[in-house]
Formats: structure tokens, sequence, C-alpha cells
């Protein structure tokens, strides 16, 4: 893929400049050209050109290809985040607010979960309050047998 770049006419072009008497003059036909092959530093000038275009495109490619596996890592975190994510949102929006951050961390955390989940908490916590006092009452027994059992030992 080696393509010569001709040089440019920058202006009118000027004949040749007069060999010097006692040099022989080259037969008509046979003069160089000189557009038709260009100069070893114009050859050197276009693969510069060449070479910092290929780098441009192949810095830019990589730039977008970054910005792509960035903006879907960020598309994935927003979607899938998950309650630490909205618990740590919802403390830095708090904070920022003014607020307590514990309970922005509380409010993002809720707000994170799935409807299962909040159905799961609210049931445990209903059957919590529902079980608590069966709880106090077998504990309080459990403490009643324990001081009987004492008495009678000693």
């Amino acid at each position: 893929m080696s393509t010569a770049v001709a040089p440019e006419a920058s202006g009118p072009t000027t004949a040749p400049p007069a060999r010097p008497t006692g040099e022989p003059s080259e037969a008509p036909g046979n003069t160089p050209d000189e557009t038709s092959e260009p100069t070893p530093g114009q050859r050197i000038k276009a693969c510069f050109e060449r070479l910092a275009v290929a780098l441009i495109h192949r810095g830019t490619d990589a730039i977008v290809d970054r910005a792509d596996g960035l903006s879907e890592k960020l598309e994935e975190i927003r979607d899938n985040g998950g309650v630490g994510l909205g618990a740590a949102f919802g403390a830095g929006y708090a904070y920022m607010a003014g607020k307590n951050p514990v309970v922005g961390a509380l409010k993002g955390a809720w707000s994170a979960l799935g409807t299962g989940q909040k159905v799961g908490i609210v049931l445990g916590l209903v059957l919590l309050g529902l079980l608590s006092p069966v709880a106090l009452v077998v504990a309080l027994v459990a403490l009643l047998v324990w001081a009987i059992v004492k008495a009678v030992k000693s």
C-alpha cells in the first residue's frame, strides 16, 4: 500500500538552470521529468504524513474503544449495582444535602432492593413482631426454671 505523493505545484514552473558550456547536453526526449518522480525528501515527508495519520487513527480508535467499554461498565453498574451501591449513593446524596447519611444509606439500600426482597423483609419484620412476645415468654419461663433449680440446690 505504498503510494507516492506527487509534489504540489506552488507557483509558476521555471525552466531548469542552463548548463555550463562544455558539458554534453542530453538528447531531446531523454530529459528527466521532475514531476514524475518525487525527491527523497518529498518521499520522507509523505511517509511521515502517512505515519502521523495512521497513529492518529489508531489513537482515536483506542480512545473510542476505551470510552465504549467504560460506558458499558457504568451502564452495568447502574442496572445491576446492588444494595451496597444504592446505600453508598443514598448516603452521598444525603450528606451533600446536609442530612443524616445513615438514613440516606438506608433509603438508598431500600430503593435498590427488588420487590421480592422488600416483601421478604416486611414479612420477616411482621413475624418478628408477632413472635417476639412468645420468645419473651419462653425466656422468662427459662429464667424462672433456672431460679427454681438454683433455689432447690441450695
